[in-house]
């Protein structure tokens, strides 16, 4: 059992990196980077305790955001990220910024899925055009809440089983 578990218990390389069911292609070797704002705190000092706050209380639940590279720029890609049009084998961008809102699914090599009912996708070109970088598109992915649903889950390789 506890080989069962320590086995479980990690979670490691990108497999695959899916918006709205559509996988997006090479990602840069960097990976994944999960960031986001800490819940803001508000302490509750009182004059007769000096040694510290009497209360801690939890003012908003901060922010989850996931960055990456999206190095595969075929058509279908930049279109899917970007917004805009391919067609006839021409990308267009989109006059102005057009962010997207979908269903996230990060496949691991360790075995684990983590889904993202909600996101919001933003992009953007980046980077050098050289012989010794890729060109790129920034991509940001925040966590955005729906009531009653949890943010995510993860579901764990071989149960098949959310939080097994």
């Amino acid at each position: 059992m506890a080989e069962d578990v320590k086995k479980n218990s990690f979670i490691y390389g990108l497999d695959e990196f899916k918006f709205n069911d559509v996988a997006l292609g090479y990602i840069s070797e960097d990976g994944l980077e999960w960031a986001g704002d800490k819940p803001e705190k508000v302490k509750i000092n009182a004059a007769q305790v000096q040694s510290g706050p009497v209360k801690v209380i939890t003012k908003g639940l901060g922010t989850n955001t996931i960055t990456f590279k999206l190095i595969e720029l075929d058509g279908k890609n930049c279109e899917g990220v970007l917004g805009g049009t391919y067609k006839n084998g021409e990308y267009t961008p989109p006059s102005s910024v057009e962010d997207k809102v979908g269903k996230v699914e990060i496949e691991c090599t360790s075995g684990h899925v983590i889904t993202i009912p909600n996101a919001n996708l933003s992009a953007k070109p980046a980077g050098k055009i050289s012989g010794g970088e890729l060109f790129s598109i920034d991509c940001e992915v925040e966590i955005l809440a729906t009531e009653n649903v949890a943010p995510y889950t993860i579901t764990y390789p071989e149960t098949g089983v959310e939080g097994a």
